[in-house]
């Protein structure tokens, strides 16, 4: 493989010569070898957002004259184009880097860079009409383009995870109205309990995932504040003072969102993310809902015959390499094993929150990634629980019946009509034989 020389703080850097990152990002991939694991390419969300900010940076420095409109528009260029056509294998260094976010930014910054170089006439890793510091970087800081990335990945992801959030109430809904008037046995303690209706438990379900989603989209909107142009830990004297102004309302224009804003207290924002670790929790909250639906339905599902066979779930896979005819719910399995790694995920966001030490917390990678992780997982998991779980699903009609009948529920009736200490009273004199009881309901009560 043919080579070129680069060189960065530590000296001479060996590139591969087609490579369109430079010196840095080499640098990283020596330092943190990325294995099978993830590359900052493959985040879309994040790698979008962390080419909108060069955008916008590159636009208020141009527009300012802090740059010469001919490099200010090449890399305006240059990020306007990957973010028309991704290139993601251009953003190789491993997303949980140590340094802070800096080899993420660095990565952009020379990809950039070598772009907009040969747009201008030059030649891949010279830096001689673009350099990736002191042009594509500048007046910026990896401490606020880093998190304000993170903010905005976010963002743009909630917009895929809330429709698919939204489906699987809905569908819900849909089976709550379908099987309205179908009675069941609810059960508390895992034991006997009242009669209710499929209705009455299914929008129990639609209840928890609304209050999911509101509870998400309430903490994804705190995103919305972000610490851009606060460069190295908030100070606003480190950047001019024209290009603090406007950098924001340059980020809105990119996005074409217009509730970004800065933060209200810069030191704040860059020594406490737990704003990202809010949107976690909630993640993380959504995450058990799942769990404990999904967990229900397998237990409703189990069977055929010796289980309680009161759901029908659509049969997707063959259930056994030994039993013949066995089907298992294999699409909640799915989804609580997505789930689990999601909590799993969330105790690596938390623990970002308590480790960011004096004026900088530095773990935003870890803290990013297990969100937008996380996010991923339960966009899958509720789009697979919808389709090929819930809308085939059906119930056991005779089985409900015959359970909505059986005793406890008929004894909860007796004692709304006779009162509780009576029915107690026969209950006691039966010691437990169920024949019995009924005998002396129908002697005792006349029931």
């Amino acid at each position: 493989m043919s080579t070129r020389l680069e060189s960065d703080l530590l000296g001479p850097v060996e590139v591969p010569a087609e490579a369109w990152h430079g010196a840095r990002t080499q640098r990283a991939l020596q330092s943190f070898p990325l294995g099978q694991q993830r590359p900052l390419g493959s985040y879309p969300t994040l790698l979008a957002a962390l080419l909108q900010i060069k955008l916008a940076a590159a636009q208020v420095n141009g527009r300012l004259g802090l740059l010469p409109a001919e490099k200010a528009d090449a890399i305006a260029a240059a990020a306007a184009d990957l973010l028309a056509r991704p290139r993601p294998e251009l953003f190789p260094v491993h997303a949980l880097h140590g340094g802070g976010g800096v080899s993420a930014n660095m990565n952009v910054n020379e990809v950039l860079a070598n772009l907009a170089e040969e747009r201008l006439g030059g030649r891949r890793g010279e830096y001689r009409l673009i350099n990736p510091n002191d042009h594509v970087n500048l007046n910026q800081s990896t401490n606020d383009v880093y998190p304000t990335a993170g903010h905005l990945a976010v963002v743009a992801q909630w917009g895929r995870l809330e429709p698919a959030l939204a489906r699987l109430a809905a569908a819900f809904a849909a089976k709550a109205v379908e099987f309205q008037a179908a009675r069941r046995l609810a059960r508390t303690c895992l034991q006997d309990a009242v009669e209710i209706t499929f209705f009455d438990f299914f929008q129990g379900y639609v209840g928890g995932l609304e209050r999911n989603r509101e509870r998400l989209a309430a903490a994804v909107e705190q995103l919305h504040r972000v610490n851009l142009g606060g460069t190295i830990v908030g100070r606003p004297a480190d950047v001019p003072a024209a290009y603090f102004e406007q950098i924001v309302p340059a980020l809105r224009a990119v996005t074409g969102e217009a509730r970004w804003q800065r933060a209200t207290n810069l030191f704040d924002a860059f020594q406490n993310p737990d704003d990202l670790a809010a949107v976690s929790a909630a993640l993380d909250l959504l995450a058990r809902t799942l769990i404990k639906i999904a967990q229900d339905l397998r237990l409703l599902s189990s069977g055929p015959e010796a289980g309680l066979n009161e759901v029908v779930l659509p049969a997707v896979q063959p259930g056994s390499s030994i039993m013949p005819g066995k089907i298992n719910p294999a699409i909640p399995e799915f989804v609580i094993q997505l789930a689990f790694k999601v909590t799993g995920l969330h105790a690596m966001c938390a623990a970002g929150v308590n480790h960011g030490e004096l004026d900088l917390n530095i773990w935003e990678s870890s803290m990013l990634c297990a969100v937008l992780e996380s996010m991923e997982l339960l966009e899958c998991a509720l789009a697979v629980f919808t389709d090929q779980c819930l809308l085939g699903l059906a119930i056991n009609r005779a089985r409900n019946e015959r359970n909505a009948d059986t005793l406890i529920p008929y004894l909860t009736r007796l004692a709304l009509k006779h009162g509780y200490s009576t029915v107690t009273a026969v209950c006691r004199e039966a010691r437990g034989d169920t024949r019995l009881l009924r005998e002396l309901l129908a002697a005792r009560l006349g029931e």
